[in-house]
This record gives structure tokens, C-alpha cells and sequence, in this order.
């Protein structure tokens, strides 16, 4: 889902506002996961580059890297996170079971746990924590403390609780009630605590409310010493078991082949229960604002200073528990000593700040770095690396309210493609930095998933639109005058987009004139972000619901199949959630479903083949892009790591240039700036 501008930015702020209601290589290997540590990258597949010996500059500060950014955090509590430019902050501070592989979005290196099993069904994954790993003030980690940090992500119920829908919680009795609970850890505590909830035969949502505030009460006063948290832990029927000290197997409500990406996100970062207690504890449906501000960390980096709107500081954790001895590169401890985020109010302000020097990098991340218009002027200053194109793995494209007229007609979402010139967006808008593609799944990384059946995308044809515009029976007025039907029914839409995005802003200019010269009047309306989020909430069939509009949605975990083709097109997410289009198929909603639970990766192809096949028929959206993300920093900053799915700067890796050895950057670099 959005994680991952409007997914972890616009588009994932807005799944995540009514999470009850869900929710090139080989591509055998990209796809299956595995069940043995992967190999860690090494300098030999990264990019080398040594500053030349003419270059004089040098950091202002040896121990301080200043980044600038124009987005604040949303919130720093990985049960809650949800934009892009949270990622950042909460991969540097908080860790999870298991990490990215460098900027492999689909492979993973142990973290917090060194190994893991996978039962042959898919449905049993055991991890193994790693002794001597502990939290910044000295509390461990173990088993336990991974049993309280899931399950609290999930009985909080926000964007955190999403991510485990129908794997780790039951989302229809969660849509129903209003209420996530972990499956069976409600018997477990009737049977355990002697608790008698209502008959959920009679009445579920009294079952799940009592239960939830009862867990919640549980982690709110989580003792690992009481005998009796102690067997709710080890009550072997239910979401996650506490095997052993450090060992923990999570059960599977369904077959899953990629559950290591799902551990390998935000919603999963371990917390200390102990901090989390003494903050405000757990509430069901609800939010800890403690958290969202302050951060115990068990990382690199620790939380030194957060001004919400102005600057978050980073400082190296001084016991990090991986210091002396890390196991992989991905855990290796801060080089530079203080990361300093400053905020400002604008992209000028931004690129300011980097051009004079107060700031030496620009984020990467979607909505962060500044839009192609800037390019040019970005890269007018001497002695800076761009970093890039890395490729999102997500989507920019148009939504029709299939549910409404005149969106409901296939012909007219049909003619719309034919009339809107992709290409000619990309190369004027984007300056290259987009991928044509047909979705819903993007091409990049590269994936078996990928239009199998190799279908053509929607050529630029306005003629075949005005053709089928008119077979329809509309007026349409050309720019040269001819009205086509001067009797039918003239076709005018509102193309709703978020005015603070440059990039969209232009992108919407020229399709409202592509659109104009088939003879449909399109009226541009610019709306900040939580506007479009309001109007979202609204029925399809209701006049407030935009019934044409333009969105972007990351992934938050790298499995197309389920972040994009199931929250996309089938009708149980619905609106807000990720099916924008309230497109309703039958057979799309079954093979969907039946695809994201299918373990075998040539079953799946050939569903996604189907599912193509017929979405291709239906056009309830058009594909505009795959975006690409690129980042700005001075020369004498390396270490350069950008994962699709950190979706910002990897800090940890990043170090100044001392000017001896060689500067390693793990992220490919477009292009480099003269020396002034």
C-alpha cells in the first residue's frame, strides 16, 4: 500500500486513516523467499568514487551531517508511521527482526534476529533472536519483548495493524467491529486469565472490544515475570508463540510467501515495553502520543533533539549493542556522530540551504528532494553528487470513480487513454525520471509479475478517442472548431490533484489540454492533501467523492502482488484504502485474492496474467508512471544507501571523505558537478 507520497507519502497518509476497513534477475530467485541468510553487498557491487585531488572542499563539521528536507516526521511510533519521510528517522533509531540487503528491497540480512525458519506451507515462521542485543538504556531484547511490540502494533489498530491484515488478525471481523486482535489470543486469555467475553456468535463486537481492552491491559502492565503473561505468551494457538527466551514462531492465519518483507517493516520495529508503559501504556484504536515524539532506540542513532516542524538531531547510539562487532554491514554503527534534519517551508528555501552550504545533502525521498523543474538549478552548484535514478516500485497515475457517471462508462475511460501522450509527460515533466508501464504492478525492480501476457500499453491515439468518445453520443467541441454531435451531451470533468505538488501540478496542465483537443472541458481543482483525504471518506456514489483525480502510491513491503494488485483493484479495499476506483470485478476480486495466497511463484504468474487480461478491458485506471527517487549530497559525503523502501537516506552507512581510500556509495550515481 502507500508506503511506502501519497504511500508513505500522500497516497500512504491516506490508507492509513481507516485501516479497520482492510485492511532483470532471476524472478524465481528475486521472488522466493529465503530460507538461508542472504549474501551481504560488498564494495565489488557498489559504486567507487574518488574525489579528485583538486576538490578542496570539505565538510564544515567533521562529526555533524545537515540534511534538508520540507516534510516533518508524521509521527515517530512505528505502530503508527505512515509517510515516506518517517522512514528515515525510524529505520536509524529502531530495528527490525530482519533488514534489506543494501538497496534490495527483496532479499534480507538478519537484524535483531540471526536466523529463521520456514515451515513447507508457509503459514509457520520461527526466528531466533540474537542474545545481547538490547535498547540504548541497557533493557534486552528477547522474545518477549518481539510478542509485546507486534501484538501492540496490532491492538492500536493504525497503520501498523494494517500491514498484518489477514495474516496475523482476522481484517473481516476487524472491519466489522472496529476492533484488531491478534487471532486466538482471545481464548488464550479466557482461558488463562478465567475471562468470560460475550458469545461472538451473538455478538462479535462486544467479543473483540472486551477482548482488545483486555490485551491492551496486559501490555500496559507487561511483566514477563508473572506466571501468567508468561503462559498467554507460550499458548501455542495463536498469531505468535513464545518458544523459548529468544525464540518466537509467528502462525499464519494464510499461506504467505514473503512474511520476511512484511517483518521487515516500520509496523515491525521492536520497542521496549518497559518505555512503553511508563508513557501512556497501550489503548485499543488508538494512538500513544509519547511515542509519536520520543523514541527509545536500540540502533545506530538515537533521538537527541525533536522540534516537530523544525529539525529532528540524530546523535550515534554510545551503546549500541552491535558497535564492537557487526554482524553485517546494515548494522554497522554511525560514522557520523550527530545527523541534524532541518524542515523548511519550501523547495527555494531548500536548495538554498544546500547551496550555501548550511546543508550538505537533499533527501531522496518522494516529495522531499525537488521536483525535475529544479534539476537544472540543483545542478548548477559545484561539487555535488546526484544520486539515482532508484526506482520506487510504485505508481503515479489517474483514478476514475468507476461507481459514477461519467466514469462508469467504459468508453469514456477507454478514450481517456488513448488520448493522454505518457511519453511526452515523462520527458517534459520528469526529465527521464519515470518509467512508462502497465499496471498495476510496475515494472522495476524487475519481476515475473510484470504484464506476463505482454500486453501493449495504450498507444497515443486522440483520433481513436474522439472516435469513441463520439460512438458514444457526446458533443465534442476540437480546437479547430468542428463540433462532433452538436446535439449529444457536451463532456465535462474535474480533475482533482494536490496543489502543494509541483510535479502534479504540471502533469495535470498538459492532460487538461491533451483532453481538450479530443473535446472534453477539463476544470482543474487544486486541493491540499487532507482535503482529497476527506473527500475519499465519502461513498463512491456520493458527489463529493473526486471522480477523477491523479495519486501515487508506494509499496511498503516488495510484493507487488499483494501491495499493489490486491489493494488496487480488489473491492475490499475500496476507497481510501487503496482500491481509489471502487473497481468492482468479480473475477479481478477473486484472483486477486487467491494470487497474494499463492505460494507458487508460476501459479501466481498465471493469475497475474488473468487479472491483467481483464483490467486491461476495464481501464478503471490509466498508468502514468513508475516514479524514480534521487537524493543530492556534496562530494565529501559517502556511504550512499537508498532503499525503495526506507524511502530516504540509510544513515548509518553514510561517512565523510578524509581524502585517502576510496568514497563507496551503494547507490548509483547519475551524475557529478564540477568543482567551482
Amino acid at each position: 500500500m502507500m508506503r511506502k507520497g501519497l504511500s508513505k507519502s500522500a497516497t500512504v497518509a491516506i490508507a492509513v486513516i481507516i485501516v479497520i476497513i482492510v485492511i532483470g534477475v532471476a524472478a524465481y530467485m528475486l521472488y522466493k523467499p529465503p530460507t538461508k541468510v542472504s549474501k551481504p553487498v560488498t564494495p565489488s557491487n557498489v559504486t567507487t568514487v574518488t574525489p579528485t585531488t583538486t576538490t578542496t572542499i570539505t565538510p564544515p563539521s567533521n562529526n555533524t551531517l545537515i540534511v534538508a528536507e520540507t516534510t516533518p516526521p508524521d509521527s515517530l511510533d512505528p505502530a503508527i508511521a505512515a509517510y515516506t519521510q518517517d522512514m528515515e528517522v525510524l529505520y536509524s533509531c529502531y530495528q527490525t527482526l530482519v533488514i534489506f540487503n543494501g538497496t534490495d528491497p527483496s532479499t534480507f540480512l538478519p537484524s535483531l534476529a540471526y536466523n529463521w525458519t520456514i515451515s513447507s506451507n508457509y503459514l509457520n515462521w520461527t526466528f531466533y533472536i540474537r542474545q545481547g542485543a538490547y535498547f540504548q538504556n541497557g533493557d534486552q531484547i528477547n522474545a518477549t519483548t518481539v510478542w509485546f511490540s507486534i501484538y501492540r502494533s496490532i491492538v492500536m489498530n493504525q497503520f501498523g495493524a494494517f500491514n498484518f491484515l489477514d495474516l496475523l488478525y482476522n481484517g473481516t471481523t476487524a472491519s466489522v467491529t472496529g476492533y484488531a486482535t491478534p487471532w486466538g489470543v482471545c481464548r488464550a486469555m479466557e482461558q488463562i486469565f478465567g475471562l468470560q467475553f460475550p458469545n461472538p456468535q451473538t455478538n462479535l463486537t462486544g467479543y473483540e472490544e472486551e477482548c482488545a481492552y483486555a490485551l491492551a491491559n496486559v501490555l500496559s502492565n507487561f511483566n514477563v515475570h508473572n506466571q501468567s503473561i508468561v503462559e498467554l505468551m507460550e499458548y501455542p494457538d495463536q498469531a505468535a508463540v513464545v518458544k523459548g527466551p529468544y525464540e518466537i514462531q509467528f502462525n499464519l492465519l494464510a499461506p504467505y510467501y514473503d512474511y520476511l518483507g512484511v517483518m521487515s517493516g516500520s509496523w515491525a520495529m521492536i520497542v521496549d515495553p518497559t518505555f512503553v508503559d511508563q508513557n501512556g501504556g497501550v489503548q485499543p484504536d488508538s494512538t500513544t502520543s509519547y511515542l509519536s515524539t520520543n523514541m527509545l532506540c536500540s540502533g545506530p542513532y538515537t533521538l537527541k533533539q525533536y522540534i516537530p516542524g523544525e529539525e529532528i538531531v540524530l546523535t550515534a547510539n554510545p551503546n549500541y549493542w552491535a558497535a564492537k562487532n557487526p554482524p553485517n554491514f546494515m548494522l554497522t554503527p554511525a560514522h557520523i556522530q550527530n545527523i541534524v534534519i532541518k524542515y523548511y517551508t519550501s523547495f527555494d528555501e531548500e536548495i538554498l540551504a544546500f547551496k550555501t552550504g548550511s546543508a550538505q545533502a537533499i533527501d531522496p525521498s518522494p516529495h522531499e528532494a525537488p521536483p525535475p523543474i529544479y534539476l537544472s538549478t540543483v545542478l548548477s552548484i559545484p561539487n555535488v553528487v546526484m544520486y539515482g535514478p532508484v526506482w520506487s516500485g510504485g505508481d503515479v497515475f489517474l483514478v476514475f470513480d468507476t461507481q459514477r457517471y461519467p466514469y462508469n462508462l467504459t468508453v469514456v475511460r477507454e478514450a481517456f487513454a488513448y488520448a493522454i501522450n505518457t511519453t511526452e509527460i515523462i520527458d517534459t515533466v520528469l526529465k527521464g525520471f519515470g518509467a512508462p508501464y502497465l499496471g498495476p504492478i510496475p515494472p522495476y525492480p524487475p519481476n515475473p509479475y510484470y504484464n506476463p501476457g505482454n500486453l501493449p500499453p495504450y498507444p497515443y491515439d486522440p483520433n481513436k478517442a474522439i472516435e469513441l468518445l463520439a460512438s458514444a453520443g457526446f458533443q465534442l467541441t476540437l480546437p479547430n472548431g468542428t463540433v462532433i454531435n452538436p446535439n449529444g451531451k457536451p463532456l465535462t470533468v474535474h480533475l482533482w490533484y494536490i496543489s502543494t505538488d509541483l510535479t502534479f501540478t504540471q502533469e495535470v496542465q498538459m492532460i487538461q489540454q491533451m483532453l481538450s483537443n479530443i473535446g472534453v472541458n477539463v476544470i482543474l481543482e487544486g486541493v491540499p492533501v487532507s482535503y482529497l483525504v476527506s473527500a475519499m471518506e465519502n461513498p463512491p456514489t456520493s458527489p463529493q467523492y473526486p471522480g477523477f483525480f491523479l495519486l501515487d502510491w508506494y509499496p511498503d513491503w516488495w510484493d507487488p502482488v499483494a501491495q499493489e494488485a490486491w489493494f488496487i483493484l480488489n473491492v475490499d479495499f475500496g476507497g481510501i484504502t487503496g482500491n481509489e476506483a471502487w473497481y468492482n470485478n468479480s473475477l479481478v476480486n477473486t484472483l486477486t485474492t487467491e494470487a497474494v495466497f499463492t505460494t507458487n511463484i508460476t501459479q501466481r504468474v498465471g493469475l497475474m496474467e488473468q487479472i491483467y487480461a481483464q483490467v486491461y478491458k476495464d481501464v478503471p485506471y490509466i498508468w502514468l508512471y513508475e516514479p524514480a527517487f534521487y537524493g543530492f549530497t556534496y562530494k565529501y559525503v559517502c556511504g550512499i544507501l537508498v532503499n525503495p523502501l526506507i524511502t530516504g537516506f540509510y544513515y548509518p552507512t553514510m561517512y565523510f571523505y578524509n581524502g585517502t581510500g576510496t568514497c563507496i556509495n551503494y547507490t548509483p550515481i547519475y551524475t557529478i558537478t564540477g568543482s567551482s
